[in-house]
């Protein structure tokens, strides 16, 4: 076999292996505050600095663990491995059971990491995740914005209560996602009760109403992802102000 030839075979399997997409890996880390947690990670190729995204999953994963979870669609690893090739780091504490602190020491824990853009730690929640969330933002003021999908209370009363934040005299500047999801009776009228509060706390609040079957919002390639890719671009310090896809 000529040299030439043989060379040529060599450089088309290099390419080749190159452009072989590589898995998005994700690791489960613990860390500390005021307790011990643990959660879900993966960051994009590179040195970053990388923006990032706290996930804050619904209270289904915890209640029915990740096999049963997993197996309806639920699957918190294929959420995190959405956004880090959008080109985020995400984060999902888990087994967080109603905790904040496992929010707010999570960003705590970020924020010391010079792979992570510090000015761009963006909040994603859904349901009882969505108003753990909310709570963070006034214990920890240096998230970027918050995205709410289906908020609702958590508590009749105590900190995780409506009433109680309610009572309270905060207020913030990150700029907030309402996604509505008006799908069953119970989940309008709390989400409706979620969304007055915000309003009176929060100085930018946008409001997307979704007409769609119940539980739809697991389905992280749903077109309602769209809208989130699109508040979230609009907020990063970034030069362009946009990530970029490493894999």
């Amino acid at each position: 076999m000529k040299l030439n030839v043989v060379i040529t075979i060599i450089i088309s399997f290099l390419f080749s292996y190159n452009c072989v997409a590589k898995p998005i890996l994700t690791e489960e880390i613990q860390y500390y505050y005021l307790g011990s947690y643990k959660a879900l990670m993966g960051k994009p190729k590179g040195k970053g600095p990388f923006p990032v995204i706290i996930y804050s999953y619904d209270e289904f994963h915890d209640w029915a663990g990740p096999k049963l979870a997993n197996k309806i669609g639920y699957n918190l690893k294929e959420v995190a491995k959405y956004f880090i090739k959008k080109g985020y780091i995400c984060v999902i504490p888990v087994d967080r059971f109603r905790k904040v602190n496992a929010i707010i020491g999570i960003a705590k824990y970020l924020e010391r990491k010079s792979y992570v853009s510090k000015n761009n730690i963006h909040l994603i929640g859904m349901s009882e995740g969505a108003f753990l969330n909310y709570i963070a933002t006034f214990k920890y003021p240096h998230f970027k914005s918050m995205i709410s999908i289906g908020p609702i209370g958590i508590n009749d009363k105590g900190y995780l209560s409506l009433s109680h934040n309610l009572r309270i005299n905060n207020n913030s500047n990150i700029p907030v996602l309402f996604l509505m999801i008006r799908d069953v009776g119970w989940r309008i009228n709390e989400q409706s009760k979620v969304y007055r509060l915000f309003k009176t706390k929060f100085n930018s609040v946008k409001l997307i109403t979704y007409y769609k079957e119940k539980r739809w919002f697991w389905n992280i390639n749903h077109k309602y992802i769209k809208d989130i890719n699109n508040f979230l671009e609009s907020q990063y310090n970034l030069p362009d102000g946009k990530t970029k896809n490493t894999y």
